[in-house]
């Protein structure tokens, strides 16, 4: 049962929801201006082929020649820079459109943490748990990536919340819309599979045969577009889901980009949220059905041998709305101790505010990925915004740790260079070089003009003549294999 010990009235907690609201926008706004490269799969995976779709070239790698990627996601990146791109120069208007328009959809776990919680235990721990939820640096950082399994997180927690809550729906039209939630997570990251069946199944106890027909249909209207996109982009329909199950299940290709034992993501979140956890584990009597989310869901992760901490992005706001009714639960039982029937309720809510902020910007040290690889970022944005180059030369830079198309937005061929006899030869296709400091081995045709962290671009004046098809970064990644 829910209980309200609240004397909050609701202005006050309506300003307080909008500021929270208001500040976890910002957090993501400025998390969005560091640049950074989480994983290469946030460039390569979903902005590359979305700029490739709106604007006629980009970088293709082994997934997108394999066909294990849907077209879906890229097609909404697509029509949003599109309709963006005016907004600044070079490419900062469209990837500053995206960021927004990512960072305002994962607002959607401020709201799920304010609804959950205060259905499962009341209006202090609902306030509480969107507080947490809207200032937690995981949440911050991941908000504005472009990565598959964050928008599908953002796009299961109102499934969630339909199919256990929000009785003032219609029950068919809300378990349909519920199932339609799920099912397109489910379409968007594939490992969400299992945890989504547990929740259809849970939505349907205990009127099973009302509410059977509008889960599966909701459930398999975004599976079906889904398979019918594949198969007007791809060969044959449903060709990304197999594909990818094939590649990485069977194939287990992931596990040539590192391996972790089964039990590394409990380590993982121990190491960086042992707090939330333990306060978890005291909200799981009001909310056992989340509890057993999470648990799906780092089951079904823990069983895969290559592990990111990315991939359990779904069980974070999940982890701190239980975490947020277990701060309020204990608080009743501190009070009690003391001989208060209830404690202050706006000294309760003001005080788990205040510990779920310092509590992440205390952990947000351990998170690794704030300035990851930046240095091509800020290289590739730059030069987005210089008119005189023709051809830029990467040497000894890694192309998957760039910024690709999607930051340069030029249609000018990158050559990934290694080798120094190859640079040479190459030189008068390019006049821009990327590279370490004082490694390029003709310095006298071209002159540094900015440098990061070790790392610089060279540019000398002239054009560019054509190069030979080989040198090309495509025809590189494919010789490669990545």
């Amino acid at each position: 049962m829910s209980r309200d010990r609240t004397r909050w009235k609701p202005p006050a907690i309506e300003s307080t929801l909008v500021a929270i609201f208001a500040i976890g926008l910002l957090l993501r706004l400025y998390a969005a201006q560091f640049p950074n490269l989480i994983h290469p799969d946030s460039i390569f995976q979903t902005l590359e082929p979305a700029h490739r779709l709106a604007f006629g070239y980009g970088l293709i790698t082994w997934e997108w020649r394999m066909g294990i990627r849907s077209w879906v996601f890229p097609a909404f990146l697509a029509a949003v820079m599109r309709m963006t791109a005016w907004m600044g120069p070079g490419s900062s208007g469209y990837l500053w459109g995206i960021s927004a328009i990512l960072s305002l959809f994962s607002l959607v776990t401020v709201w799920f943490g304010f609804v959950w919680a205060k259905r499962a235990s009341g209006t202090e721990a609902a306030v509480i748990a969107a507080g947490a939820c809207a200032v937690w640096f995981d949440l911050v950082i991941f908000a504005p990536c472009a990565l598959t399994e964050v928008v599908a997180t953002h796009v299961l927690l109102p499934g969630l919340y339909l199919g256990r809550y929000a009785e003032r729906v219609p029950e068919r039209r809300r378990m349909f819309l519920a199932a339609l939630c799920c099912g397109l997570a489910a379409s968007l990251r594939i490992e969400l599979a299992p945890a989504v069946g547990f929740a259809l199944v849970h939505f349907c106890h205990p009127n099973w045969r009302k509410r059977a027909l509008p889960l599966a249909a909701g459930f398999l209207l975004p599976i079906v577009a889904f398979g019918l996109v594949d198969a007007f982009t791809w060969t044959y329909p449903f060709q990304s889901f197999w594909k990818y199950f094939w590649v990485n299940a069977i194939q287990d290709r992931s596990a040539l980009y590192g391996t972790r034992p089964w039990f590394w993501y409990l380590l993982a979140l121990v190491e960086q949220m042992f707090p939330v956890v333990v306060l978890a584990l005291f909200g799981l009597r009001r909310s056992p059905f989340l509890g057993w989310l999470v648990l799906i869901i780092l089951s079904a992760h823990s069983i895969i041998a290559h592990k990111e901490l990315r991939f359990i992005y779904p069980a974070f706001p999940i982890l701190l709305t239980l975490a947020a009714i277990g701060f309020a639960d204990l608080s009743q039982l501190l009070a009690t101790r003391l001989n208060r029937v209830h404690p202050v309720k706006n000294v309760t809510i003001a005080i788990g505010l205040i510990f779920f902020a310092l509590l992440s910007y205390l952990s947000a040290p351990l998170f690794p990925y704030w300035q990851k690889n930046s240095v091509g970022i800020e290289a590739f944005d730059r030069l987005s915004r210089d008119p005189t180059i023709c051809g830029l030369a990467l040497y000894r830079v890694f192309l998957l740790n760039t910024g690709g198309y999607a930051h340069l937005h030029k249609d000018i061929p990158i050559f990934p260079i290694q080798n120094a006899h190859v640079l040479s030869q190459l030189e008068p296709s390019f006049n821009v070089i990327l590279t370490i400091r004082h490694s390029i081995p003709s310095p006298n045709s071209f002159s540094p003009f900015a440098c990061w962290n070790g790392v610089c671009l060279y540019q000398r004046v002239g054009p560019c003549a054509l190069a030979p098809k080989k040198y090309d970064a495509n025809a590189v990644l494919a010789d490669a294999g990545q």
